[in-house]
């Protein structure tokens, strides 16, 4: 299952593409805070989608998750991006169905490499860099087991 909100669509599209030429099943279910929703006819590449919108213009109204349920869509793996309540939700649901459970955080950059420790996001673990619960989003990152991570 593929899920992103807002700024995470666009990585979808790239992640359907790419399971789509390894003859990997997808299900895309997006959500939009209205019906001003983007990059919809690329996502069409997905076996099937889902979308979710806060006003109930368009597809299910509520979140992904609640698209997720209304629409009994079901998955081995789910792969997340977008705001963090959405990643924190969708954690939720996987633990909930014994889904293996990806997120792509966003985190503010300065060095890139690890040094600066400025992209820090909290771990549930700790780190063998800093020996503290953080990952480093640029170094370690920008995509962690669900379980790696608190939202």
């Amino acid at each position: 299952i593929l899920v992103g909100g807002g700024v995470g669509v666009p990585p979808m599209v790239a992640c359907a593409e790419e399971l789509r030429r390894r003859y990997i099943k997808t299900i895309a279910v997006m959500g939009y805070r209205s019906d001003d929703t983007f990059l919809q006819e690329e996502l069409s590449i997905a076996n099937e989608s889902y979308i979710a919108t806060d006003d109930g213009s368009l597809g299910t109204r509520g979140t992904v998750v609640d698209a997720i349920k209304l629409n009994h869509v079901k998955g081995d793996v789910i792969l997340a991006c977008g705001p963090k309540p959405m990643l924190s939700a969708v954690k939720t649901h996987a633990k909930y169905t014994d889904a293996l459970c990806y997120v792509s955080l966003e985190e503010r950059m300065a060095c890139g490499v690890g040094a600066c420790l400025g992209c820090v996001c909290e771990s549930t673990g700790i780190d063998d860099h800093s020996g503290v619960n953080n990952k480093r989003v640029c170094k370690d990152g920008p995509v962690f087991l669900a379980d790696e991570v608190k939202l």
